[in-house]
């Protein structure tokens, strides 16, 4: 099987990662954290600890109380916008974004929230010079997608990050398709939340993922229950992460993640992901056949996407896994905003994403497939 459904869930991890999720499993050392005193509740504290630490470090943040850890980049975007923003609140966003951004905010809205979003061009860039003229005095946030989950296009974080400074803006990342595939660090955004995924480019388990504030930021709560302290309260204690991590966490997961975010440290994949990208990206170039969603830059996320003229992106991924044993990802990616800004809604398009693991025999193969199937 050749596997090139990267940007949907990252199916190869290293073998210290499932190690490490066996150990905290079957060591007998690890209980619940901060819901008891004794030996192995500590142990178990000390570990989320750790794993805070290693997550910031990876994104060249050091303050691990302000990294928030939730089960996936979804409920970490949910509690974001459901916390954050009160009525009539004007929020900034792009015909890009997944709908783990677009569904909490089309609901914000329903419930008296106001969002405004900026285009995307014909060379799939996000149209920032639509941003300033967008804000007005209720305008609270710019809230937008790290890397495109369709195109691959990686946003101008650091130009959007100085327009919300001239402005008094928050930025809020959707670091989903970023985190792992992208350098990005923490250190060059203030006044600024990431959120993250670890399933991903990070090739963590599923189940994790979170987000970090770096800044101030006046959090209401969203969910309650148990923390572990405070007990006598009412409502849940309002500080950081705790406000956020509400019940037993799933630390068989955050700890498979804090090792691989180790492993990503120390061996950065970026050199060998924009290689192959870019491999893949001129094979398919050659094929007269194809129309492409993604057009290279100097830093781009590991996706090609295109359509075989005369095809719909269904039957090809269909033909890609029957004959060939090849997996991508076709359909509506959750991005319907660009589907609608490029008429794909119903044609869809097809989308290989690649991770380290990928090799350049696979994408040959797969190349000669397509190659293949646009001859009929």
């Amino acid at each position: 099987m050749i596997y090139l459904d990267n940007a949907a869930t990252s199916i190869d991890k290293e073998e210290r990662v499932a190690d490490a999720i066996y150990h905290v499993l079957m060591d007998k050392s690890y209980a619940n954290p901060s819901r008891s005193s004794h030996k192995l509740s500590i142990n178990a504290l000390r570990k989320v600890l750790e794993i805070r630490e290693n997550i910031g470090e990876f994104f060249d943040f050091h303050d691990p109380s302000r990294v928030i850890l939730t089960p996936n980049i979804t409920y970490a975007l949910n509690y974001i916008i459901k916390s954050l923003f009160k009525e009539n609140d004007h929020i900034i966003t792009s015909l890009s974004e997944h709908n783990s951004v677009l569904r909490p905010l089309y609901d914000y809205r329903n419930h008296g929230g106001k969002v405004s979003f900026i285009g995307i061009d014909d060379n799939f860039n996000l149209r920032l010079d639509e941003i300033e003229p967008l804000i007005n005095n209720s305008t609270r946030a710019v809230i937008i997608t790290g890397a495109s989950n369709i195109s691959g296009k990686v946003t101008d974080l650091k130009k959007i990050h100085s327009i919300c400074k001239k402005h008094g803006l928050s930025l809020i990342i959707d670091g989903a398709q970023l985190a792992g595939c992208v350098p990005f660090s923490m250190k060059d955004f203030d006044n600024t939340i990431f959120a993250f995924t670890g399933h991903k480019g990070l090739h963590g388990p599923q189940g994790s993922g979170g987000f970090i504030v770096n800044g101030n930021f006046d959090f209401k709560q969203v969910f309650s229950g148990g923390s572990g302290f405070s007990s006598f309260l009412e409502s849940q204690p309002n500080n950081l992460p705790d406000l956020f991590e509400v019940g037993t966490m799933n630390l068989p997961s955050f700890v498979g993640l804090s090792e691989s975010v180790k492993f990503l440290k120390d061996n950065p994949p970026y050199q060998r992901l924009d290689y192959l990208t870019r491999y893949m990206y001129k094979k398919l170039k050659e094929n007269d056949r194809l129309e492409f969603y993604t057009k290279l830059e100097e830093t781009n996320a590991p996706i090609v996407s295109f359509n075989i003229k005369g095809y719909d992106a269904d039957t090809v991924g269909y033909i890609l896994d029957d004959k060939y044993d090849i997996c991508v990802r076709t359909g509506a990616h959750c991005a319907p905003l660009f589907h609608k800004r490029f008429k794909t809604e119903k044609r869809s398009i097809v989308r290989a994403s690649l991770s380290t693991y990928t090799t350049i025999e696979e994408i040959d193969k797969f190349v000669e497939a397509i190659d293949q199937i646009s001859q009929k």
